[in-house]
């Protein structure tokens, strides 16, 4: 019985090991926030920011973010969902992220900075603009 008791005390350290790395994904941390978005682009935008204790420390960057947002919001019409534009990876630990949010009236981008300073995957930076049709046009013209 003993011979059996440390080989499968190893094999559940090494599964549940395998399920912190893959829960550590940084892509869980997007589609967390693009669900919460459907219902509610506010608490996702909390979400994001709480994933890193540094981030969320600056109350009044976010706050005005999150205004700037809600003003924006009813000039755009319908949300229609979300597509990954481009990803761009730096190194294995820090990786931007980019997101084109479908409305009526514009798209958004959404870029996410991610970063893993150790074991877990955090929102180093995020933001959102409107200028994507410009940026396009840059692309064409080079």
């Amino acid at each position: 019985m003993k011979k059996f008791v440390l080989p499968i005390l190893f094999l559940i350290f090494f599964l549940r090991h395998l399920e912190s790395n893959a829960q550590a994904d940084y892509e869980i941390i997007t589609r967390e926030f693009f669900h919460r978005y459907d219902s509610d682009p506010l608490n996702a935008m909390d979400f994001a920011f709480a994933t890193n204790k540094w981030l969320n420390r600056n109350r009044i960057a976010i706050e005005k973010l999150k205004n700037n947002f809600k003003e924006l919001r009813p000039q755009l019409g319908e949300y229609y969902g979300f597509e990954k534009l481009r990803e761009a990876q730096i190194t294995d630990r820090y990786r931007i992220v980019s997101y084109m949010v479908r409305y009526d009236r514009q798209p958004l981008r959404f870029t996410f900075v991610m970063y893993k300073p150790n074991h877990a995957w955090l929102v180093h930076n995020l933001r959102y603009d409107d200028t994507l049709d410009q940026d396009l046009e840059i692309l064409i013209r080079e």
